[in-house]
């Protein structure tokens, strides 16, 4: 047959779905050797092409010869079983048609022999009977016209074979979106009338309008019969009015095997699986690669929730003469830092999984969750007759790559499917750079992706105005191509809802409440503390809150969360969902909870974590643990645990909590942190004060840019008027008791539930007990005594006391310590899981020796048992034998409720039975 001159290096063609050489590429698949057992098997295959050049837009050709029922000396008489049924071939990756470069045959045209002469894109000849390739009758070419597809075919080419009884030759194709996007061809259902066919040759043009092809383009006008010789209006010749646009676009990639594979199914249901080679691609160091990347967020206001509009676009080449560019292979793409994944965006979302995307499916679209939908996207082809629709969806998060997108597009018989793209979070700085790797060998126009800003954008705003750059580096299949690189830029030139922009230093100007929720004297209440900021402040990293005095918490039957379990919670790996379904912390250790609001824009997402008793911590004799599983939507963070000191004042047992450093980021996702509300509410915990004094509760909250904000919130209780106030005290001197003796003192407060907090305590002794100056031998200073360090010859007594808060009672010595008045003070020094310290002044009134605690705790005390050394360290010395005489001490004691109770305690002393003064 007469060879002829092909148009080489033509134009670029656009489509990753598109419809492309049918027959060629069949037949290509089946050049390599079949199975011994194949009933239709390939005899002899070759494949050419007019230009090897990469991304150019060869001619192709192909002749294959086979045998059949007809043909196979084997075949027992005219079975027919040995005819093939249904061929399905792949084509090389990359090689792509663009099916709108010629007008397409409608099938009623196609049927009535009347398709535009711009609608044929090659020539077929089919050789009929002989028993080798050199033996076979071949009538006249048949022209192959590119039809419009049926719904749900991505393509379709056909031609009319006259001398098989006018039979149509169908090829539908398909791209193969469930792994490489390659082209599918598969012929179904080939008639029995195609039997006595032994070898077809087949050429498809690279680019169809072009002249050169005019001698193969049959005109059908008034034909009956396609291609019928003795008709001149049949006859070749005619020229095409199309563009000159091609339809073929070679793989842009170079020094790799091409391979295509078939399947063959025979009437009698064999197989056979078969292989061909693809000529190889040259010439890859002309062509072209200049994508570019536009991208902007959809607020031009900091530290705001926001969307992103990308728009990449790739220059289109469809010349019949320059080679199609490169297509690109990696995409990256890395946004400025500050442009951050909004941490409230995930909640109430989903994620799909590979199954819910039909991962791996040609013929099905995807059917992820409503709620994983988060954004939307239009990928434009000249291929295609409008833009491919489709949607951003959240990926199931994986090991090593948590945040993942699926890119899904559905239309014109296709279902795209893009490799998850996956986005990395710097654990750092939270700046994000999102891979898009591997993509198929298709080539587009413009790539538009939208993800969804508004008030639960995905995304947040940096926090200052000002200039922000955003770089991309595309890889090109054409590995003798240099990556691309650019860099384009956007604005931020508000604040958050519509401020000024912040300065050098943002504001900090959070929000703070606290209180309980029955503020009646005395009782156990749940108390509450509201911390919030908004939008461009300051972001809190640390606090701490001073509770009024009284206001204290019954410890009492409380485990320690033990410190491998705060261990735990802290290990790498522990998940937030593990600790969700199993805590950690004993439950009976557990005494409030925690609701944390994040995110930027008005919906932050919230969620709740609980607080635990833990023990001694950075000096603190107890402290609190807060742990706050990082569960939203389809993400697990792992576990934000924020541990506290709880100090109690030695003197005034006022609580003030300090908290470690508050996480901002977690897992590269800053936490922008709008709200914290700490509840502690376990039952009969936190207690009132009964002094109904106006106090406060204050704090000091830390940003993290330095700013400190001071906040107060008012406290005061409520009905202290209603308390009793009854306290009894006793008092015993034993030993010593005759004149110039030194007896000890035993001295019991006891007090009764439900009752006022004593405030102050006096105690006059009656004439007669001095002060014996000479037993003072040594006092503790202030400095050796906070430092736990008073001499020996200090130590005057012991003292125990009783609480109802805790398990065990506070014990310990009693000492004189220097005071800023004439005499020594008598200090309480209590210890135990707090640390009290009783200040008493002593002096003289009116000749009596006189001891009083101006300043007691208001905290609920069941017993304080005092015991003063008497004899060689006794400090009293009875000016008079205490036997046979009833003496009274006054006593003044003034609750903190105000109430006051002045009462004379008769001495009791050891004197023996039946002597007066017992």
């Amino acid at each position: 047959m007469a060879e002829r001159r092909t148009s080489e290096g033509r134009g670029r063609m656009r489509s990753a779905i598109g419809v492309a050489i049918a027959a060629v590429i069949v037949l290509a698949a089946l050049a390599g050797a079949g199975s011994a057992e194949a009933n239709s098997p390939i005899n002899s295959f070759s494949i050419t092409t007019s230009s090897t050049q990469a991304g150019g837009h060869p001619d192709i050709k192909t002749l294959i010869w086979m045998s059949n029922s007809a043909t196979q000396v084997t075949a027992p008489g005219d079975c027919e079983c040995h005819d093939v049924r249904n061929i399905t071939v792949d084509a090389p990756e990359g090689l792509i048609p663009n099916v709108f470069a010629t007008p397409r045959c409608s099938g009623a045209d196609f049927g009535q022999a009347r398709c535009p002469i711009d609608s044929q894109i090659g020539y077929v000849v089919v050789g009929i009977g002989g028993d080798n390739p050199n033996n076979i009758s071949f009538p006249a070419p048949r022209p192959v016209y590119n039809l419009v597809p049926r719904p749900g075919q991505a393509g379709l080419i056909g031609f009319i074979e006259p001398l098989l009884n006018s039979a149509p030759i169908f090829t539908d194709i398909e791209g193969r979106t469930e792994s490489d996007y390659g082209l599918e061809f598969t012929v179904s259902n080939i008639n029995h009338v195609f039997s006595g066919v032994s070898v077809v040759e087949e050429v498809f043009w690279g680019v169809p309008a072009d002249p050169v092809n005019d001698p193969f383009r049959l005109k059908p006008v008034g034909c009956t019969i396609y291609g019928v010789n003795g008709a001149p209006e049949c006859e070749g010749g005619a020229k095409s009015n199309a563009p000159l646009k091609p339809f073929i676009n070679a793989p842009t990639i170079c020094g790799v095997d091409l391979h295509t594979e078939g399947l063959v199914e025979s009437y009698d249901h064999g197989f056979d699986r078969a292989t061909g080679s693809f000529p190889g691609t040259t010439g890859c160091d002309q062509l072209s690669f200049n994508p570019s990347l536009f991208a902007q967020p959809t607020t031009k206001r900091t530290d705001t929730a926001s969307g992103l509009d990308i728009d990449l676009k790739v220059p289109a080449a469809e010349s019949p003469i320059a080679p199609s560019p490169s297509a690109i292979k990696d995409a990256v793409v890395t946004l400025p830092k500050g442009f951050s994944i909004n941490s409230s965006a995930a909640d109430g979302k989903t994620s799909c999984s590979a199954e819910q995307a039909r991962i791996g499916l040609r013929h099905e679209a995807a059917q992820c969750p409503e709620d994983s939908k988060v954004g939307s996207l239009s990928i434009t082809t000249s291929s295609l007759p409008a833009p491919l629709p489709g949607f951003v969806y959240l990926a199931d998060p994986k090991p090593g790559d948590p945040y993942r997108l699926y890119l899904v597009a559905d239309g014109f018989g296709v279902h795209v499917k893009l490799p998850a793209a996956s986005v990395e979070a710097d654990p750092i700085t939270g700046q994000l750079t999102t891979r898009l790797e591997d993509l198929p060998q298709f080539p587009f126009n413009e790539f538009n992706l939208h993800l969804f800003g508004s008030e639960r954008g995905l995304l947040a705003t940096p926090d200052r105005c000002g200039t922000y750059p955003v770089k991309s580096t595309f890889t090109p299949w054409d590995s003798l191509l240099p990556d691309q690189t650019s860099t384009q830029f956007f604005d931020l030139n508000e604040g958050p809802n519509g401020t000024a922009c912040p300065g050098t230093s943002r504001g900090f100007s959070p929000g703070f409440r606290a209180g309980v929720a029955d503020r009646g004297a005395g009782v156990h209440s749940p108390f509450t503390f509201d911390a919030t900021r908004t939008d461009g402040d300051q972001e809190a990293v640390g606090l701490n809150v001073d509770t009024p005095p009284g206001f204290t918490a019954s410890l009492k039957g409380i485990p320690y969360c033990p410190e491998a379990a705060i261990a735990q919670l802290q290990a790498p790996g522990y998940t937030g969902r593990s600790e969700l379904n199993n805590p950690t912390c004993p439950q009976a250790s557990q005494v409030g909870s925690v609701n944390a609001g994040a995110g930027a824009g008005t919906h932050q997402v919230y969620v709740d974590g609980r607080v635990y008793l833990a023990g001694p911590y950075k000096g603190a004799p107890i402290s609190l643990v807060t742990v706050v599983p990082a569960v939203s939507g389809p993400y697990d963070l792992g576990n934000i645990v924020v541990r506290t000191a709880v100090q109690v004042d030695e003197e005034t047992a006022e609580v003030r909590a300090d908290t470690d450093p508050i996480p901002t980021i977690v897992e590269g996702i800053p936490l922008r942190t709008r709200h914290i509300r700490l509840n502690l509410d376990r039952p009969r915990f936190t207690l009132n004060p009964t002094n109904c004094d106006p106090f406060a509760v204050d704090s000091v909250l830390f940003g993290n840019e330095g700013a400190a904000a001071r906040r107060s919130s008012s406290f005061q209780a409520a009905n202290c008027a209603t308390l009793k106030y009854r306290p009894a005290l006793s008092l015993k001197l034993s030993g010593g008791v005759d004149r110039r003796g030194h007896p000890a003192i035993h001295a019991v407060l006891r007090t009764k539930p439900g009752e006022a907090n004593s405030k102050k305590v006096s105690v006059t002794l009656p004439r007669g007990e001095l002060l014996d100056n000479s037993h003072i031998s040594t006092i503790c200073t202030r400095v050796n005594f906070a430092a736990d360090s008073c001499p020996p010859g200090s130590k005057i007594g012991s003292v125990t006391a009783t609480t109802p808060l805790l398990d065990q009672p506070l014990s310990g010595g009693v000492y004189l310590r220097a005071s800023s008045h004439r005499l020594p003070d008598m200090v309480l020094d209590l210890r135990g899981q707090v640390h009290i310290v009783l200040d008493a002044r002593i002096d003289s009134v009116k000749g009596r020796l006189r001891t009083t605690f101006t300043s007691v705790p208001d905290t609920p005390v069941s017993t304080v048992s005092l015991h003063l050394t008497g004899g060689k360290k006794g400090l009293l010395e009875n000016s008079e034998g205490l036997c046979g005489s009833s003496k009274r001490a006054s006593v003044t004691m003034t609750g903190q409720n105000g109430m006051e109770m002045d009462t004379g305690v008769r001495l009791k002393t050891t004197c023996g039975k039946g002597r007066p003064g017992k």
